[in-house]
This record gives structure tokens, C-alpha cells and sequence, in this order.
């Protein structure tokens, strides 16, 4: 006789709305976290060596968690609530000049219109198309049917819009913006999450959608409006685990799953790393998928194949973090007087970006990174002390696997993280002096922290061969796995990544579905 209806492995944000979702239709679940806290890479943390400066040390900030899911779970009544900076995000550039991008969007049009008239007058045709885009493939991935790339071409073109599709779908980013922006200014904006936590480039077909999956959810009400969390994304998957109870989830931390035990096909119990072993109706995995099936279940369980399959997924990492106790904000020299940035990007143009990602795929460290800088408590002061700060840097390109010759992660921490913090001190050169203590966490220490195969934030690249049906691998099918009630809720399912939300909602929408 089975203990629970379901168990969920894993207390990422994609495991608690799943847990919730599960609980609230009355499956009797529960959730094993191995760390001592929940919400996987969405988590507030102390800075090493400076109690009571806080950073989000994974996800830094939110942009995709749909508003009917918040309302949906009741949210709100967990705790949690949004801080929505203004500007939104500023790029400075090395002439000193900057385009911020605000709330109002005419106010951003003037900004873009600093750098061409001509791109000020394309913006709102872009958004449009973008939009359009949106709303066509959202409803597709949320469904449960999971679509083949040639069935989503097909509903594109049945809308008229198959010109989207070939843009957004299949496209390079460079490509999606050619022949409507002509400065670089407004392409290295525009363009800027293409390559979010992928192992790519502006030239490399597929990441125009990997900007548009930036897009999804419009968390603040707007899609592409990345916001904050107040008290840092650990309070949304605080506020995501007290639904869960709420609805009648059992939570445990310190609890990691050692293995997942299969008998005749069938997912149905899970081992403890103590031994404690835990039966349950359903198995659903919020590990990545490489983590899932090749390290916590039996080899003779699956086909050689499928495991062939898995160990294809490009799982690279590129992403390090490097986070700050800050005496005082730094002041960014293009900064008029007396304006407080709560976000900075680093990225001054397509070809630095293309740069940087060249220096990945030859095994190095990017010498001149691309970086979003928060500084969160700017507009929340309650990540830092009093008069005090925090910053977290989200930089790329820091490939997983380096070049042998340079000694592996832990040799290259310290000089990665200072690139990091010289890159920004060029925008902001009194950075140095302002900084109480650091933290650099690599590609390995991402992996290592948050169990994530590689330091992958996706669990694998969302690029062609990876999405749809193809995601995490051929013989899954959304949630579904070749094994008898073994789910994956992760974001290496379909359909995908960041902190949306919506492979968890599937996957509890598929489990209980299967019960009949």
C-alpha cells in the first residue's frame, strides 16, 4: 500500500506549484527537498562573511510566473508581493551614454529615439510582433497536448502568421532584428536575453525564442517586464511551499532522494540517502533530466537508447554569479545626478556578445562578459542592514567545461569573479570601494548548490532539437516518461525553462489525469 499519492522530488519552484496544485485536488503529497531550505535556484541567501546582506544566489528576478497561477495558489496571502523598479533596467554604454528602459513605454521610446530616431519609430511594430508571437505559442505550450514543431508551424500558419513563426521559432536573434533596428545600441537591447543561460550566440538559429520564452507569463502584467520579489526570490517559493501546505502538502528538507525505485516498468517508491525508503502512486521529478535518469535510477530500468539520448541533452552551463555586501550602492558614471539604478546591463553591442560566447566555446572564461547587475535593495531594503547593500551579478559567458590547460572551476573562480567586478567597475569605478564582502559561485559551485547537471538554469538549452516533443528527449511526452508513473515537473520538460511555473502546473495536471 502505498504512503502518499504522489511524491515530489525536489522543492524547486516547479515541485512546490506542482505539490499545490496536486494537494488542492486532493492527492495526499509530499515534497522531499535535500537542501535544508526550499525553492531549488529560487532562494534569498546570506553572502558568506557578511550576516544580514542578502542576495538571490539563483534566480534573481521575475518575469514569467503567470498571474492566474498567483491567483490560482492565493499567493498573496502567503506573502507574496512584487517590487517594480523604475527605470526597469538602464544599459550604460563605454561613451557614456545609457538607454533605460521604464514603466511607461513612451517614455521608452525617447530613450530609444537618443540612439535613431528610425529605431524609436520600429519599437512598438516589434513588441507588436512579439506579442502576436506570444499569443499564439503560449496557449500551445500550456495545453497538455504536447505539439511537434511542425504541428506548431502548422497553427501558426492557420492564424496567418506564419512569418512569426519563422522569426521567433527557428531565427537567430540577429536575424529577428535585421532590417528593423540599425543601432547597435538597440540591437544589443532588444536582443539581450537571446543568449539568457544559453550555450549560443546572436547569430545562432533558435535564440530569437529564447527571448521570446522571456516573454511568457507577463508576471507584472506586461510580457518581457522583468520585476523583483520582495525579500528576493526565496520569498516566492516561501510563500509557493506555504500553499502547498495550505492545500494539505507534507514538505521535508534535509530529505534527499537517493535513488527512484522501478519494478516492472513502474516508478514506485523513492530511497532516501539514509536509506528510509517511501512508497507513493506517482514519482515526479523536479531534477534535471540528466540528474533524473542516469543518476537515480537503475541502468537496466531503461533502454540504451533513451539513455543515449539523455546524455546527448546540451546541458553546458555558461552562467556564473558573483554576489556583493555592499557599504553603499556604486555610483555608475552615467548616472545623472541623484538617479539610483536598481538594475544595470552590461551589454554595449551584438558583436561584444558574440565575443564573449567565442571565448566560451574555445573553453575560456569570457574576458569581457555580458551581466546584469541587481541591486535589489535599492527598492527593498530588506536584503541589506540599515544604510547598507547588496549586489548579484548574472554574467556570461563562463562555460562549465574548460579548456584542461586552465585547471578545472576551482582553480579559475577567483580570477572569473574578478573579470566580473572589473567589467562592472569600468561603468562604476568607485565598485571596489564599496564592497563589504564577495561571493563568486562558478558554473561547478551552481551545480554543486542547487544540484542542476552542468549549473544549467533550463536543464538544458530551450534551442531547436530540445523544445516541443523533443524536450527533454524523444519517448517523453510533456510530463510523461517512459517509465509508469515517473513524471518530470522540472524545467528540462516541456515546455521549458525560467520561473514560470508551467511544467509544474502540467505535470500535476497529467498526474492527475492518469488517476482517473
Amino acid at each position: 500500500m502505498a504512503d502518499y499519492g504522489a511524491i515530489v522530488v525536489g522543492g524547486g519552484h516547479n515541485g512546490l506549484i506542482c505539490a499545490a496544485y496536486l494537494a488542492k485536488a486532493g492527492v495526499r503529497t509530499l515534497v522531499l527537498e535535500r537542501r535544508a531550505i526550499v525553492g531549488g535556484a529560487c532562494v534569498t541567501e546570506e553572502i558568506p562573511g557578511a550576516p544580514g546582506y542578502r542576495v538571490s544566489t539563483g534566480a534573481a528576478q521575475l518575469g514569467n510566473l503567470p498571474p492566474d497561477m498567483a491567483a490560482e495558489l492565493k499567493l498573496t496571502d502567503f506573502g507574496y508581493a512584487l517590487v517594480v523598479p523604475d527605470p526597469l533596467t538602464v544599459f550604460p554604454f563605454p561613451d557614456g551614454r545609457y538607454l533605460a528602459l521604464w514603466q511607461d513605454p513612451a517614455r521608452t521610446k525617447a530613450e530609444f529615439a537618443k540612439f535613431s530616431p528610425g529605431d524609436a519609430e520600429a519599437l512598438p511594430g516589434w513588441f507588436a510582433d512579439c506579442n502576436a508571437f506570444c499569443d499564439v505559442i503560449e496557449p500551445i505550450l500550456d495545453a497538455d497536448a504536447v505539439p511537434s514543431l511542425d504541428e506548431v508551424e502548422s497553427t501558426f500558419a492557420a492564424a496567418g502568421r506564419a512569418g512569426l513563426f519563422r522569426t521567433f521559432m527557428l531565427g537567430s536573434m540577429s536575424a529577428a532584428l535585421d532590417g528593423r533596428f540599425e543601432s547597435d545600441e538597440a540591437r544589443a537591447v532588444l536582443g539581450y536575453t537571446g543568449a539568457f543561460g544559453t550555450n549560443a550566440g546572436p547569430e545562432t538559429p533558435g535564440t530569437a525564442y529564447v527571448m521570446a520564452h522571456h516573454m511568457f507569463g507577463a508576471t507584472a502584467g506586461m510580457r518581457g517586464r522583468a520585476v523583483y520579489v520582495k525579500g528576493g526570490m526565496g520569498a516566492l517559493a516561501e510563500a509557493l511551499s506555504r500553499a502547498a501546505a495550505h492545500f494539505g502538502a507534507e514538505l521535508r528538507t534535509g530529505a534527499e532522494v537517493a535513488r527512484i525505485r522501478v519494478r516492472d516498468g513502474t516508478a514506485h517508491a523513492v530511497e532516501l540517502a539514509g536509506g528510509e525508503i517511501i512508497v507513493a502512486d506517482a514519482i515526479i521529478s523536479n531534477a534535471d533530466p540528466q540528474r533524473t535518469f542516469l543518476r537515480m535510477i537503475d541502468g537496466s530500468a531503461l533502454s540504451t537508447g533513451f539513455r543515449n539520448s539523455l546524455s546527448r541533452i546540451e546541458m553546458q552551463g555558461v552562467a556564473m554569479k558573483v554576489n556583493c555586501a555592499l557599504d553603499a550602492l556604486p555610483r555608475f558614471t552615467a548616472a545623472p545626478e541623484g538617479e539610483t539604478w536598481a538594475r544595470v546591463s552590461l551589454c554595449p553591442s551584438p558583436g561584444y556578445v558574440e565575443a564573449a560566447w567565442a571565448d566560451a566555446r574555445a573553453g575560456r572564461p569570457s574576458r569581457h562578459p555580458m551581466m546584469t547587475v541587481h541591486m535589489q535593495s535599492a527598492v527593498d531594503g530588506s536584503l541589506a542592514p540599515e544604510g547598507r547593500h547588496s549586489l548579484t551579478c548574472y554574467a556570461q559567458y563562463f562555460p562549465y567545461f574548460l579548456d584542461p590547460s586552465l585547471g578545472g572551476w576551482d582553480a579559475q573562480r577567483q580570477a572569473a569573479g574578478d573579470v566580473i567586478l572589473d567589467t562592472v567597475a569600468a561603468y562604476a569605478p568607485d565598485l571596489r570601494d564599496c564592497i563589504v564582502a564577495t561571493e563568486a559561485m562558478t558554473p561547478l559551485d551552481i551545480e554543486r548548490r542547487f544540484a542542476m547537471t552542468g549549473g544549467h538554469q533550463f536543464h538544458g538549452d530551450l534551442m531547436p532539437g530540445q523544445i516541443l516533443d523533443a524536450r527533454p528527449v524523444p519517448g517523453c511526452s510533456g510530463a510523461r516518461t517512459p517509465l509508469d508513473r515517473l513524471y518530470l515537473c522540472g524545467a528540462g520538460a516541456h515546455p521549458g525553462g525560467c520561473v514560470w511555473g508551467v511544467p509544474g502546473r502540467r505535470a500535476a495536471r497529467a498526474v492527475i489525469a492518469d488517476r482517473g
